[in-house]
C-alpha cells in the first residue's frame, strides 16, 4: 500500500530528475503529489526519527504521512535538511518564513508525531505554488501518558510512551 501513497511515491528517475532542474528551466506544467521525492525513505534515514506510516483515508483521495521524532532537535534535522528545504523550494517557490517550526511547543526532549495530509486537487493550491492540491496541511502532537496497546499500537514499538500498557 505504501507505494499507493503521495509522499512516498518518488520512485524512479521521473521523481528525481525534475528536483534537479532549475526553476527557470521546469516547464508550466502542473505538479501533482506523484512529483513528490520519496520523503518517506528520507524521513526514515533522518537520525532520530522513531518511524513513518503512511495511508489513505478511506472513502477520500486524501493521502497521509505519519513520522515520529524522539524529540525536537530530530525533527528540526528533517525540517532543515535538504530533502525536505528542496521539496519546499520545488512546490512552493517564494515562500520563506524566519518561524521555527512548532514554535510554540517548547518542550525540547518529549516526542513528536508529525502528521501531512494532502487531497490531490485540480488546481494550484496558491501562493505561487504550481501544485495542484485542494487541501495540504502539516500537524503536530505529542504523546500523553498513558493507553494500551495490545499486539502492537499505531506508534513505533521505539516510542516510550510514559505510562502506556502494552500487552503482547
Amino acid at each position: 500500500m505504501k507505494n499507493l501513497i503521495w509522499i512516498g511515491l518518488g520512485v524512479g528517475i521521473g521523481t528525481v530528475v525534475p528536483g534537479l532542474i532549475p526553476s527557470s528551466q521546469q516547464s508550466d506544467k502542473p505538479q501533482t503529489v506523484r512529483d513528490f521525492p520519496n520523503l518517506a525513505a528520507g524521513l526514515q534515514a533522518t537520525p532520530g526519527c522513531l518511524g513513518v506510516q503512511t495511508f489513505r483515508v478511506d472513502g477520500t483521495a486524501k493521502q497521509v504521512i505519519a513520522a515520529w521524532f524522539e524529540n525536537r532537535k530530530a525533527m528540526e534535522a528533517w525540517y532543515y535538511g535538504t530533502m525536505h528545504q528542496d521539496a519546499m523550494k520545488k512546490f512552493f517557490p517564494g515562500y520563506s518564513s524566519d518561524r521555527k517550526p512548532f514554535a510554540d511547543f517548547k518542550d525540547e526532549k518529549s516526542p513528536l508525531l508529525i502528521v501531512a495530509s494532502v487531497t490531490p486537487g485540480d488546481r494550484p493550491i496558491g501562493n505561487g505554488s504550481n501544485l495542484h492540491v485542494a487541501q495540504i496541511a502539516i500537524e503536530g502532537y505529542s504523546p500523553i501518558p498513558g493507553g494500551v496497546a495490545f499486539g502492537g499500537s499505531f506508534g513505533p514499538k521505539e516510542l516510550a510512551v510514559p505510562g502506556m500498557i502494552r500487552v503482547p
